[in-house]
């Protein structure tokens, strides 16, 4: 027990001697690991943001089966895709051209889209505070359209 309590006293004692020699050693070494925290923190911020970047945009079938629904998960804005194996009837058009997020700071995942039991229309749902519009899709541009739901 004595010869473990030597040892024990003989490495405080050594310790702290060499830290007290190199103490810029260890001021060397701390800055490096802020360093590295920093740069870390950068990157973690940026793979959470391509992450978040990534569930931006979200598809939605109709029951037309050449007929999708574009929805911006963040802003709210909806285009209708038309796709085609003849190119010339295949493009989008824009049913929703306006930002509804009630923040410019709003995240993607704040808009949802949900089906109604007409194929025609949806209703758009703000997540972060119950907002919610009813919108049209069609072929012509009358038929397009979307309306807030108070």
């Amino acid at each position: 027990m004595m010869r473990k309590l030597l040892y024990l006293t003989m490495f405080v004692t050594f310790a702290t001697t060499s830290l007290a020699q190199s103490s810029s050693k260890t001021d060397s070494l701390l800055n490096s690991i802020d360093t590295n925290s920093a740069f870390c923190k950068v990157w973690l911020e940026r793979i959470v943001s391509d992450l978040k970047s990534k569930e931006r945009y979200k598809l939605y079938p109709t029951n037309n089966i050449y007929t999708f629904l574009q929805l911006d998960t963040q802003t709210g804005m909806i285009e209708q895709v038309q796709w085609s194996l003849d190119s010339d009837n295949e493009g989008t058009i824009t049913i929703n051209h306006e930002n509804l997020s009630s923040t410019y700071s709003s995240e993607p995942g704040t808009f949802e889209l949900y089906p109604t039991q007409n194929m025609y229309q949806f209703i758009l749902l703000d997540k972060t505070n119950g907002r919610k519009w009813h919108v049209q899709w069609g072929i012509g541009e009358k038929k397009r359209w979307i309306r807030r739901i108070y």
